[in-house]
């Protein structure tokens, strides 16, 4: 039970991380000839996303010695050792996701440029909404095999719910902080 906790914990700190790294790029001005404050903004965002990522490794790894400590069988062992891989999985299917969703670097240019259309914009956070649903999905997967009791699939499905919730609540802050589209 200790270790699905662990789990959810992870899943929780990374859907956080992520709406951290979404909410930025979805503030940054991306595309050919942004001003330097995007190239600025968007080198930010990275190193956001790499925290997030180190950050969540590091728990995982945290995670891993606490449950090889308290492990008394080959098998709680090999579970631990699984929990961590798929933790470290999902770390980095949200790590790829968010740097998906920044796109490329802006690059400097003469002011005037134009922002990146409101459709690439929700396609950006759409993106890496399905991408942390997709992750949580690989989490709950990896929780549910290594699972040998009803309260372990429980609490494994609860973390799922709530990375998915999380997920949806980022998503939604995300489209809220992208003003409305101009009328023709």
């Amino acid at each position: 039970m200790k270790n699905f906790l662990l789990r959810g914990a992870t899943v929780l700190a990374l859907a956080t991380s992520l709406a951290t790294a979404t909410a930025t790029a979805a503030s940054a001005d991306t595309g050919s000839g942004s001003s330097t404050s995007a190239v600025s903004t968007f080198h930010a965002a990275q190193a956001t996303i790499k925290k997030a990522f180190t950050s969540s490794v590091a728990s995982a790894k945290a995670a891993l010695q606490s449950a090889l400590t308290s492990a008394t069988t080959t098998a709680q062992r090999q579970a631990a050792h699984a929990a961590f891989k798929a933790a470290v999985q999902a770390a980095e299917a949200a790590r790829n996701t968010a740097v998906a969703a920044l796109g490329t670097p802006p690059t400097k240019a003469a002011p005037g440029s134009s922002k990146p259309s409101l459709k690439a914009q929700n396609g950006a956070i759409d993106t890496t909404f399905r991408g942390a649903v997709a992750s949580a999905k690989s989490v709950l997967e990896a929780s549910l095999s290594t699972a040998t009791s009803s309260a372990q699939r429980i609490a494994a499905r609860q973390a799922f719910q709530a990375a998915v919730a999380s997920a949806v609540s980022v998503r939604q802050s995300a489209l809220a902080a992208l003003r409305t589209p101009p009328v023709k």
